[in-house]
């Protein structure tokens, strides 16, 4: 029988038998082809003297973000994700919660509560490991409401391991024209560890009302010192933000911000 059912507030935050109040919140968020992806993360804290030291202050977070099939956040009022283990059908994570150690959440619901001009309302519960005693061990229930600002910017980012094209909306994609060539320059620093000696240039195109417009990113001593090239008269702004990659994991992730 479960007996956790906990009357929660909007800003506080219930391990099991004991209450924090939330102390801060912040909300990652990109598209991948015109849908949303959150990485939503909330800290909590007891003052209460009771409680042993260790177990005062937690974090809970998502660390590799969660696809809610909206493309706009007002879609997301009444939305529900539930993880019924540690990872969804999608190989998405529940999340991690931080008391001793960064332990996964086993099993949660993320409800999205409300959604009130540039905030979000979320209610977060489920079980987590803890590990800190018998009572604080495994499947231990939790349950937070919290509010949080919904980003300034969002980057579109796009899976070089799903493809090598994106939608950016429904007039606009953006497609990399020379991944292989690209992956080359990654894999030989990659095996070398020469981090500064990443030297070689990202060519893409972004399509808007059926005309192309050719650019680059050009990569100078290292993957975070580069500069964009467009060709003018582009009618949209764009900015490369960064790239990611772990190819031996099957991750590569390229981020733009398209105005």
């Amino acid at each position: 029988m479960n007996l956790f059912n906990p009357k929660v507030s909007e800003g506080e935050f219930q391990l099991k038998d004991l209450t924090y109040k939330v102390t801060r919140t912040s909300l990652g968020a990109h598209y991948e082809n015109m849908e949303l992806v959150l990485f939503p993360d909330v800290e909590a804290r007891t003052e209460d003297q009771a409680v042993e030291y260790e177990m005062r202050s937690l974090h809970l977070y998502h660390n590799n973000g969660f696809h809610t099939r909206a493309n706009a956040f007002w879609e997301l009022k009444g939305e529900k994700f539930v993880w019924t283990d540690e990872y969804n059908e999608d190989d998405e994570e529940a999340g991690f919660l931080y008391v001793q150690e960064h332990e996964s959440v086993r099993e949660g619901t993320i409800e999205i509560l409300d959604v009130d001009g540039e905030r979000l309302t979320v209610k977060w519960s489920g079980k987590a490991v803890v590990g800190w005693s018998r009572k604080y061990g495994d499947n231990v229930p939790f349950v937070t409401i919290f509010t949080v600002k919904i980003p300034d910017t969002i980057t579109y980012c796009l899976d070089a391991f799903l493809g090598t094209e994106m939608k950016i909306d429904e007039k606009t994609c953006l497609a990399i024209l020379n991944l292989e060539e690209f992956n080359q320059e990654v894999i030989r620093v990659s095996e070398t560890g020469a981090w500064e000696d990443f030297n070689t240039v990202l060519r893409f195109c972004l399509t808007f009302e059926g005309r192309d417009y050719e650019g680059e990113v050009i990569f100078t001593n290292g993957k975070n010192n580069h500069e964009l090239r467009l060709e003018p008269g582009c009618p949209r702004k764009v900015q490369f933000r960064n790239v990611d990659y772990n190819l031996r994991a099957r991750y590569e992730m390229f981020s733009f911000e398209i105005g």
